[in-house]
C-alpha cells in the first residue's frame, strides 16, 4: 500500500524548483499564468467534471498556490533568537517616528509634491520589488497622492511590527523569548507534506463547488497499486507544477488526513 510521510530535515529543497521562483521572484501572477496556462486549465476542467467553472477553478488554483508558497515561507523559520525582540521593537519605534515625519510632509502640499515627483523618478531605476510596489500604487490609486498611500502602508507595517512584540502586563523581553522558545519546542516537525496540505486545504472549497465526487484519498486498487480518487489526481496535478518531484503517494498521505 502507499506509504506514509517521513519527517523533513531542516533544509530547503532545490532553488530551481518553480515554487522557489514564486517565493523570491518579482512576477508572482505572471509566473502563475505561465505555470497554469490554458492547456493546464483545460486538463484540470476535464478532471473536475461537467460542473466545472473554469474561472472559479483558476481562482482556486491561485489560492492553492498562494497557500503553498505561504507554507514554504513558514517552513524557512528557524529557532527563535535572543535578539528578535530587540530588533522588532526597534523597528516598530523607528517606523513610528517615520510615520510622524511623513504626516508633517503630507501637511505641506509643496513637500508632498516634491517627494511624489522624486518617487516617480526613482522608481524608474529602482530594485524590481520597489519599482513593482510603486507601479502598483500608481495603477491602483493614480498619481494624486502616492506619499499618502505609502504612509498608510508604513503605518500598517509599524502596527504589524508592534504586534509581534506585544507584551502582557507582567511580561518582559526575556519572558517573550522564553515563550517563543516554548512554542518552537512544541511545533510539529517539518515535513514535505506541509505545503501540499496547505494547497489541498485552500483548494477544497473550489473543488466542492465544482466537482461531483468526494474530496478524499479514495480506495486502494490492488491492480494499479494506487489509490483511485479524482481529487488526488487534481491536487497532484496542481502540486506538480510547483514541485515536479512531488509524488502521488505524498498527495494520498495528505488526502487521508484531510
Amino acid at each position: 500500500m502507499e506509504q506514509t510521510d517521513n519527517t523533513l530535515p531542516d533544509t530547503d529543497t532545490s532553488p530551481t524548483a518553480p515554487w522557489q521562483r514564486l517565493v523570491t521572484g518579482h512576477g508572482f501572477l505572471s509566473e502563475l499564468q505561465r505555470l497554469y496556462d490554458a492547456r493546464f486549465m483545460l486538463e484540470l476542467e476535464m478532471l473536475v467534471g461537467p460542473k466545472a467553472d473554469v474561472d472559479d477553478l483558476r481562482n482556486g488554483v491561485e489560492a492553492a498556490a498562494r497557500a503553498y508558497v505561504r507554507e514554504r515561507r513558514n517552513m524557512r523559520r528557524r529557532k527563535p533568537g535572543a535578539k528578535e525582540y530587540r530588533r522588532l521593537s526597534a523597528l516598530s519605534e523607528k517606523l513610528d517616528a517615520v510615520s510622524v515625519e511623513l504626516a508633517r510632509v503630507q501637511d505641506s502640499p509643496n513637500c508632498s509634491g516634491k517627494l511624489a515627483d522624486a518617487l516617480e523618478m526613482q522608481a524608474r531605476s529602482a530594485d524590481p520589488s520597489a519599482a513593482g510596489i510603486a507601479n502598483l500604487i500608481e495603477g491602483a490609486f493614480g498619481p494624486g497622492d502616492p506619499v499618502g498611500h505609502i504612509a498608510a502602508f508604513l503605518d500598517l507595517l509599524q502596527k504589524a511590527a508592534a504586534q509581534t512584540v506585544a507584551l502582557g502586563e507582567n511580561d518582559s523581553p526575556s519572558s517573550y523569548y522564553r515563550a517563543d522558545l516554548d512554542r518552537w519546542s512544541q511545533r510539529p516537525k517539518k515535513t514535505e507534506s506541509q505545503p501540499i496540505f496547505a494547497l489541498a486545504h485552500a483548494f477544497r472549497p473550489y473543488w466542492e463547488r465544482n466537482a461531483m465526487r468526494p474530496f478524499n484519498a479514495g480506495r486502494y486498487d490492488p491492480a494499479t497499486k494506487q489509490n483511485k480518487a479524482t481529487a488526488v489526481d487534481v491536487i497532484h496535478l496542481i502540486g506538480q507544477k510547483l514541485d515536479p518531484d512531488l509524488t502521488r503517494t505524498r498527495v494520498v498521505t495528505v488526502m487521508r488526513v484531510i
